[in-house]
């Protein structure tokens, strides 16, 4: 037990000392594949997280939800198996595939053990290549999404983040729900779900990201099997811009004893070259916990709310700065004004040396946690691909978050957060 905690300390400080030290090899099938993979013989495991650009906001309109829904179909049945044997075939031979969609991409996770890699491999070509849709299985999936539908419409966090995205994004596309709506899924035909299917697995979209004991011409075979005779499309993001955003507050009423408020505001893409610049600025405004300015001010100092925070939310060429909190109704206004100055501080006055080196050694000190399994390797390898942010990534990461100096990010504080076009979300029955 000893030897372990000793491999395991030596470890997490290696990888904290040497994030420049990740060796992956970048690799390409004779279909023209790239991807990258680290060969990990630690474990007979074999794992891979892979995407498709694209996501929910190709979902036509008046179909909202159907990339959700064909996603979810996908362990449903297919040509060789049906969903009873897709399932048992799993369990057998100890797969795990699955698949989701978000606004920008579909996503697929598939892990196997290594005397089992052609099943594995067998079965993930079945659910990307062969899916089959049977109606009765449409059916219940759509029973199943409808019923979480129902009890989001009866969560008063998930009413506010879905209100939040209905009406602070102006473009509609990207203020759908991803689940679609209970009308929306009624319209929805199989030949709808063929379709969406037909179009979203495209090899020029695809970006993967393997770890695991196999090794590199085996991991080219496996991937150009399963992806290989995918049809190849140019593709153009849909959510290059976000033209318009709305500002100011929108009140949904609710009988609660409690107001659920989130907010937001324009922030930057992934590929912005400020873009951790903007998450230092934001770490230390909400996204460090008990130590960010907003929970010590609005929930030590005042006792206002339970928990407050924000995030950055990007997408591949824009994003959102986005938070939340819930507080009693007769505390709704004074919150969201102790939010609005917290912001026009960092604003004006921008963060402080002692703040920025904190959150410096967190951010360097929290990479470590992406290397705590062969899945989560292989998706950090599949993410960074996906925002083409270089093969050297990983040698330059400390030395970008080093580089940031206090006036640079003082400077974008000043550029990036506005209280003024902060967008605020209420749902309750604020007294405001």
């Amino acid at each position: 037990m000893r030897a372990i905690f000793f491999f395991f300390l030596t470890f997490i400080i290696f990888l904290n000392k040497n994030s420049f030290a990740i060796q992956f090899e970048s690799l390409k099938t004779k279909n023209g594949i790239k991807f990258w993979l680290i060969e990990d013989k630690s474990l007979p495991l074999v794992s891979m997280s892979f995407s498709f650009k694209g996501g929910s906001i190709l979902d036509p309109i008046g179909k909202d939800g159907v990339m959700n829904l064909m996603t979810s179909l996908l362990d449903e049945g297919t040509q060789n198996f049906t969903a009873s044997e897709y399932r048992l075939f799993k369990r057998e031979n100890g797969i795990k595939i699955s698949f989701s969609s978000s606004k920008e991409r579909v996503e697929g996770t598939f892990q196997v053990v290594k005397p089992r890699l052609q099943e594995g491999f067998y079965l993930l070509f079945e659910s990307i290549n062969k899916a089959r849709f049977p109606i009765n299985e449409i059916k219940k999936v759509k029973s199943q999404v409808k019923a979480s539908i129902k009890i989001d419409n009866s969560n008063i966090s998930t009413i506010a983040s879905n209100k939040f995205n209905e009406f602070f994004f102006k473009d509609k596309l990207i203020g759908r729900n991803t689940k679609g709506t209970l009308k929306t899924l009624s319209t929805i035909s199989r030949d709808d779900i063929e379709s969406i299917y037909k179009s979203s697995f495209i090899k020029d979209r695809l970006v993967i990201g393997i770890s695991g004991d196999i090794d590199p011409s085996l991991a080219k075979k496996y991937v150009d099997y399963v992806f290989g005779d995918l049809k190849s499309e140019k593709f153009k993001n849909p959510i290059s811009k976000l033209k318009e955003l709305s500002e100011g507050r929108k009140i949904i009423k609710m009988k609660t004893p409690q107001t659920t408020v989130v907010f937001g505001q324009k922030g930057l893409g992934r590929k912005d070259e400020d873009y951790f610049a903007a998450r230092v600025i934001n770490y230390v405004l909400g996204g460090g916990g008990f130590q960010s300015r907003l929970y010590k001010e609005i929930r030590e100092a005042n006792g206002l709310v339970y928990s407050i925070y924000s995030y950055l939310m990007p997408y591949e060429y824009a994003g959102v700065i986005v938070g939340g909190f819930q507080t009693r109704n007769e505390n709704v206004g004074t919150t969201i004004e102790k939010v609005k100055s917290e912001w026009k501080k960092i604003k004006t006055n921008g963060i402080t040396k002692t703040e920025l080196q904190n959150a410096k050694t967190y951010y360097k000190g929290s990479f470590s946690r992406n290397f705590t399994s062969t899945m989560s390797i292989a998706s950090l390898l599949m993410i960074v691909q996906y925002y083409d942010l270089g093969e050297d990534y990983f040698r330059k990461r400390d030395l970008i978050i080093d580089d940031l100096k206090l006036n640079e990010i003082n400077n974008l504080a000043k550029k990036l957060f506005d209280s003024e076009s902060l967008f605020f979300m209420i749902v309750g029955e604020p007294k405001i």
